[in-house]
C-alpha cells in the first residue's frame, strides 16, 4: 500500500508492523470487556431484512463491526 511504502521510505520504526483492526488505546484489554464496561449490553432482535422475521438476538450492535451488522454473523444467537 502507499502508506507502507511511505513508512519504508521514511524508515519509520513501525514500517513492518502487522495491520490491526483493533483499537490501539486498549492495549491488552479485551475489546468486548471494554465495550461491556463502558456501554453495557442491550439485547435486541436480529431481523431478516427480506422477510422481517426475527432470526436471532444480539447483545448490542456495538459488539459487531459495520460489516458484521450488514451481513449478519454466526456469532449472533439463533432465536
Amino acid at each position: 500500500s502507499e502508506v507502507r511504502a511511505r513508512a519504508e521510505a521514511l524508515q519509520l520504526p513501525n514500517k513492518r508492523r502487522r495491520d490491526s483492526q483493533g483499537i490501539c488505546f486498549l492495549g491488552q484489554l479485551d475489546y468486548d470487556d471494554f465495550l461491556r464496561d463502558h456501554l453495557g449490553e442491550k439485547a435486541g432482535p436480529v431481523i431478516d431484512f427480506e422477510s422481517g422475521e426475527v432470526v436471532g438476538t444480539h447483545r448490542g450492535l456495538w459488539f459487531h463491526t459495520v460489516g458484521q451488522r450488514r451481513g449478519g454473523v454466526p456469532a449472533l444467537s439463533n432465536a
